[in-house]
């Protein structure tokens, strides 16, 4: 489990340092595609909700600490979203296309609700909240939604490392 948790920590730190300066660089999005969501979401369904959560909980605080954000707002969001789609890990598969999608879809259709949620109640924070129906919430659902796949297809490569259960566990469980 140590082993698993420290490749998780490293491949959510390294995504999110080029999420915050190397893509919020390219002057052609309009809104960076959220691929610590989509790792975090991963996380959550190979390895249940307690492991959600901390992943989540890490995702955060390495974004609050590189943005500036308020610190504990991503936290927040991602501890929740990680326990939430945690919750699903016995019951859904995260190979093929259709679940990674569904799945992202859900998370970032969750983060905004949430970030909705937060904006409303301490209103002081500032926090930069553009509603469901805008170009840069549709932008960012969509390219979630579309890089959804890829991001699973390639952290399946290492599912033997960041999964805290061994597939010859769950095989002989079937």
């Amino acid at each position: 489990m140590a082993k698993s948790f420290f490749v998780s920590t490293l491949i959510l730190f390294f995504t999110a340092i080029l999420e915050s300066s190397i893509f919020t660089n390219i002057s052609f999005l309009i809104v960076v595609p959220d691929f610590l969501l989509m790792c975090s979401i991963y996380f959550s369904l190979l390895n249940g909700k307690l492991y959600g959560e901390i992943s989540g909980f890490t995702s955060g605080l390495f974004l609050d600490f590189i943005t500036g954000a308020p610190l504990g707002l991503n936290c927040l969001l991602r501890t929740i979203t990680g326990y939430v789609f945690g919750l699903f890990s016995e019951t859904v598969i995260i190979s093929g296309i259709i679940m990674p999608v569904l799945s992202v879809g859900c998370g970032t259709l969750l983060k905004r609700l949430i970030l909705i949620v937060i904006g409303i109640l301490y209103p002081s924070c500032n926090i930069n909240i553009y509603g469901f129906i805008s170009t840069q919430f549709l932008f960012e659902f969509c390219a979630n939604v579309l890089l959804a796949p890829l991001v699973f297809f390639m952290l399946g490569y290492g599912k033997n490392i960041l999964s805290i259960n061994s597939t010859k566990d769950k095989i002989d469980n079937a």
